[in-house]
């Protein structure tokens, strides 16, 4: 999404966070979101600018997913998803995700650090080792392997017309839900309680520091990956992150087995 494609959303999620409803719906189309966009970005007259005010409207739309406090959120991601574009959906109460959806939680491949308050929410689903492997190993995941993570909370089947139909029915039983109250109230203390320990303007703070350097210093290759993405050049060679992975038992180092992973 590009930084005026972010800034109306934000602004759409602002204005629907102050309405009298009880369930707000983050819902994308045949694709979910793949975070910044690379194209608008490499068309600029100055990428490095627009990459950083790119990301900054990217992260005010994470803030008010995973910053709302008078509704429960749900996201629905019924096309794939990468970088940023899973980490904005990961600050939600549930995530649901189409059977066949494929996930990239990382931004190693574009040489960027990342944001999206990934630092905060990744960890929070998922734990911190597993966080940190999942960004580190740069894998797909599929919608089943993410729910067995726990970085999405259901796996619903069938036609995007059907999956989305079956979210909005979820969405209405939440919003029914005798229990409602109680886990808005939740939300609400969950959140709370983390601001107090870490806010999120800190989150921000940090991931932003590491990405002025990746998107100002090029320190790990954006410009270089960047073009290549929109250029749609091919690759060289095999990327050591997918050679290691076919050689048979090969693990990384730290590498910790995960009940049911591949």
């Amino acid at each position: 999404m590009s930084t005026e494609q972010c800034r109306r959303l934000a602004s759409a999620l602002r204005y629907a966070v102050a309405q009298d409803t009880r369930v707000l719906v983050v819902r994308g189309g045949e694709v979910f979101s793949n975070g910044i966009h690379l194209n608008v970005i490499e068309a600029a007259r100055r990428p490095a600018l627009e990459a950083w005010m790119n990301i900054n409207a990217m992260n005010a739309v994470c803030q008010e997913i995973a910053g709302c406090s008078g509704q429960l959120v749900v996201v629905s991601v019924g096309g794939n998803a990468g970088a940023g574009g899973v980490m904005l959906g990961l600050g939600a109460d549930r995530v649901i995700v189409r059977e066949p959806v494929v996930l990239n939680p990382h931004y190693r491949t574009m040489g960027l650090f990342g944001s999206e308050l990934w630092t905060y929410t990744l960890p929070r689903r998922v734990g911190a080792e597993v966080a940190e492997r999942l960004t580190r190993e740069a894998l797909p995941l599929g919608a089943a392997e993410a729910v067995e993570l726990g970085l999405a909370d259901r796996v619903v089947g069938g036609s995007r017309l059907e999956f989305e139909r079956r979210v909005l029915e979820y969405a209405e039983r939440l919003a029914a839900d005798a229990g409602y109250e109680r886990l808005l109230a939740a939300r609400r203390q969950a959140r709370e309680a983390d601001e107090r320990r870490k806010p999120l303007d800190a989150y921000r703070a940090e991931e932003l520091a590491e990405m002025s350097r990746d998107m100002f210093g090029d320190r790990s290759g954006f410009a270089a990956a960047r073009r290549a993405f929109v250029r749609k050049e091919p690759a060289v060679a095999t990327p050591a992150r997918l050679a290691v992975h076919r050689e048979p038992g090969y693990r990384e180092p730290g590498y910790r087995e995960l009940s049911g992973a591949s």
